[in-house]
């Protein structure tokens, strides 16, 4: 047979007869089966190309079934049974033995049963080899044969034979290797499938795997998977790890123990540590922290670590004159002089008392470990204190000419020494006094201050008003107060109305006067709001004056249409007005390819007229436009594709309101309203707008007779005189869109406040004259008109809330 290939599961492996003898069984045997003890339970052995299973000494294997202790032939189909494991000798293929490995990992093995041996000796099937019974003769009892003798000493000496003969064989095919150990005498068992023979050193060993192990006291065990082959003088080394030692680490104060940045506990105290060097911190109170090497000797041995610690305090002597005064450290009373105590190492406070004597203190700077001596210390007599007030308080207080605070104050003064105590405060005259005081004594010292005073005159409106002289109050503001020489803070109350504060400094022989009125909270927010701004896009608005007036017409005017009925109108919030109508250059900035047009032979279209055949959403679009360039929140939003207004209107730029548009146009002042553009009576007054005059005749039917203006159609802005508000063209040049859905109401007596107008609509207020126009009805400032498409005289302009 050249090889024997065995099959498992993670492949082929392939053994020729030098390999032989084979171990099966657990860890450590050539062929391993999985679950088994360590060790090997048989052996595969080969004689004269025949294979054979030889039982571990003491292990029962099953063969075909049957138990099996001794040397038995295989042939194909045979199988060995160890456990749940099993090998089957398959067909011989050429000169080749193929064995197959169970090991039972992979599923069920049904175990064969067991068959006694008896049933091998009557030739029963599966036997290994066949024995067939011998044929004898009955013995003739007359003539009988010669008796079988057995020579011992034959048996003996064969024995003997067989015995050095296989001796011989071990020592010839036998390979001598040597084991190593650290430390050298450890104790050292050889396993393996044959016995090791120790000789000179060494040790003889037939090839295979053996498991070498060694033992030592005071050692963890070591062990080597060796495998020992045909070569010579193969050498195998085994090092023991020492046993950790136990240290008693011996301090004279409680402390945490570290050794290698790692913390073990607490000291006095016993630790296990490996052996060998380590870098062992202490820390204890009172102690400096300790550092130094700890060499561990290990092996399971007791050993003892005295570490010299160093003390992290001094002893501090301290005496005094008279002694008996009682020591204070860092606040802590130690005991009274003379005294030693221990200190620990740093910055203290020390302090002595003693009834009757002033106190002493100091700051002690403590080296650890180096004794020190205070004293001894001349306890001097204590100091007088000085109680001392003024009226009035808050002077400031100097003795000897170094500054001790403010009064009240309490002073400590040196006994039986005249001090001279100084008193200042501004708006007061200074005061002196001489103190001397004895040893011990307690004395209060009050000090009256003589006030320089001015005079400060009150004119205030309304003259009801309260004044508050540093939050104390002084009576009716129109006043003349007498107040010392120093900083006050005035205040002037009256319900409703914003206090007025300002500070006041009086001076002796000047006069000196306060005059103001106070407003009301609107009042104020108004006075704080600009009076004109201007857009980033470039147009000039006004603030507009709140008030309140009659809206529309009553019902005996000239010209008055039923779509100007009256009602009473209040304005709360401020708002602002664009001083003149949007240019064309002026919407150009937002629509490029805008055109007003013309009209007979005259342009509507330069920069500087009014923007005209514009739409109301155009109008609204140009207005959101605006609010954007300056960062205010849009007033307008697109709604089913037309722009309403944003409910409640934003402080963003917008149309006026009708009422808005109607106040500003007809507000005179002094709670007067125009009826026309330039007063309340006809005739036009020449050169008060751009009205339809005779230059007009060729393109409007209807003129004012007499009027010229200079301009058949629309005029540049603010071409004609503003009215009384500064705002130019609120009548004549161009009609103008307002925010307001057109409606016809009645009469009412209700006071709308800062009205905006129906909430919805299709058409919208249009307001003032233009060019066209030439009526009486037309050029009254209430007349009120509507459209929903563009016009060659309808332009528009801005306003906005101004919060």
């Amino acid at each position: 047979m050249s090889e024997l290939i065995v099959r498992e599961a993670l492949g082929e492996r392939r053994f020729t007869a030098t390999d032989f003898p084979i171990a099966v069984g657990g860890q450590g045997s050539a062929i391993v089966m999985a679950g088994r003890p360590e060790g090997a339970e048989a052996y595969l052995g080969l004689h004269e190309d025949q294979l054979f299973v030889q039982p571990a000494d003491g292990v029962e294997v099953l063969h075909n079934g049957v138990p099996v202790q001794n040397s038995t032939w295989l042939r194909s189909g045979d199988v060995i049974n160890f456990g749940a494991a099993r090998l089957r000798l398959l067909a011989q293929r050429d000169d080749q033995r193929i064995v197959e490995v169970d090991d039972g990992s992979s599923g069920n093995i049904t175990a064969p049963p067991i068959i006694e041996p008896s049933a091998r000796l009557q030739g029963g099937e599966g036997d290994a080899e066949r024995i067939d019974p011998l044929q004898f003769r009955p013995s003739d009892p007359v003539k009988a044969g010669p008796k079988v003798r057995l020579d011992l000493k034959k048996i003996v000496a064969g024995v003997a034979a067989a015995l050095v003969a296989a001796v011989l064989w071990f020592i010839f095919t036998a390979t001598s290797v040597s084991v190593r150990t650290d430390p050298a005498d450890a104790q050292v068992d050889i396993q393996g499938t044959l016995p090791a023979v120790r000789f000179a050193g060494r040790v003889l060993v037939r090839p295979g795997d053996y498991l070498i192990k060694a033992t030592q006291e005071g050692f963890s065990p070591a062990q080597l998977q060796a495998k020992v082959t045909k070569e010579p003088n193969q050498t195998f080394a085994l090092k023991l790890q020492k046993l950790p030692g136990k240290v008693k680490v011996d301090v004279p104060a409680q402390a945490r123990v570290t050794v290698d940045g790692k913390e073990l506990g607490n000291a006095p105290g016993e630790f296990t540590i490996a052996p060998g060097k380590h870098t062992i911190a202490i820390a204890a109170a009172r102690y400096q922290p300790f550092s130094g090497e700890l060499d561990v000797v290990g092996e399971g041995k007791s050993q003892t670590f005295t570490p010299k610690l160093v003390p992290a305090w001094a002893e501090v002597t301290v005496s005094s004159e008279p002694a008996g005064a009682m020591l204070v450290v860092d606040g802590e009373e130690r005991g009274v002089t003379p005294l030693t105590t221990q200190i620990l190492a740093g910055n203290h406070p020390v302090e002595l008392r003693m009834a009757g004597f002033k106190s002493w203190t100091t700051d002690v700077q403590v080296k650890a470990n180096e004794a020190m001596n205070l004293g001894p210390v001349r306890l001097g007599l204590p100091d007088g204190k000085l109680a001392l007030r003024s009226e009035p308080s808050g002077a400031s207080v100097s003795v000897g000419g170094v500054y001790r605070g403010q009064t009240p104050v309490s002073l400590e003064l040196r006994p039986d020494i005249a001090h001279n105590v100084v008193l200042t405060m501004p708006g007061y005259e200074a005061a002196t006094r001489e103190v001397s005081l004895t040893a011990g004594e307690d004395r209060t010292l009050s000090v009256p201050l003589s006030g320089v005073f001015g005079e400060v005159t009150l004119a205030v409106q309304p003259a009801d008003a309260q004044v508050f002289v540093d939050g104390k109050a002084a009576g009716a503001a129109n006043q003349k107060l007498r107040l010392v020489a120093t900083t006050h803070d005035i205040e002037i109350r009256k319900t409703g109305f914003v206090t007025y504060k300002t500070s006041i400094t009086p001076r002796p022989g000047v006069s000196q006067k306060i005059e103001t009125t106070l407003l009301t909270p609107e009042q104020t927010r108004m006075a704080a709001t600009p009076t004109n701004i201007r857009s980033k896009a470039e147009l000039s608005l006004k603030l507009m004056p709140v008030g309140s007036f009659t809206m529309g017409s009553p019902r005996r005017e000239p010209g008055r249409r039923a779509n100007e009925a009256q009602r009473d109108v209040q304005f709360k919030r401020p708002f602002y007005m664009g001083v003149s109508e949007v240019t064309n250059g002026q919407f150009r900035k937002f629509k490029a390819d805008h055109r007003s047009g013309i009209i007979g032979q005259h342009t509507l279209d330069l920069d500087n007229q009014p923007a005209v055949n514009v739409t109301w959403n155009d109008a609204a679009l140009y207005c959101n436009w605006l609010s954007q360039q300056d960062g205010l929140p849009p007033a307008y939003q697109n709604k089913d594709g037309r722009m309403v207004a944003v409910q409640p209107l934003t402080t963003g730029y917008r149309l006026p309101t009708d009422a808005e548009w109607e106040w500003m146009a007809r507000f005179e002042g002094g709670g007067k309203f125009r009826r026309y553009p330039w007063g309340n009576a006809l005739p036009v007054t020449p050169r008060s707008g751009n009205y339809a005059d005779v230059t007009a005749r060729l393109i409007v039917q209807d003129v004012i007779p007499d009027y010229d203006d200079g301009y058949a159609a629309a005029a540049p802005t603010s071409k004609f005189p503003a009215n009384p508000l500064g705002l130019f063209d609120v009548g004549g040049n161009v009609a103008e869109w307002v925010h307001d859905y057109y409606t016809v109401s009645s009469d009412s007596g209700a006071v709308a406040v800062d009205p905006t107008g129906p909430a919805d609509g299709k058409q919208h207020v249009i307001r003032g004259s233009s060019w066209k126009q030439a009526s009486v009805t037309e050029l009254r400032l209430s007349a009120r008109s509507f459209g929903e498409s563009q016009a060659n005289d309808v332009g528009f302009r801005v306003a906005r809330y101004a919060e």
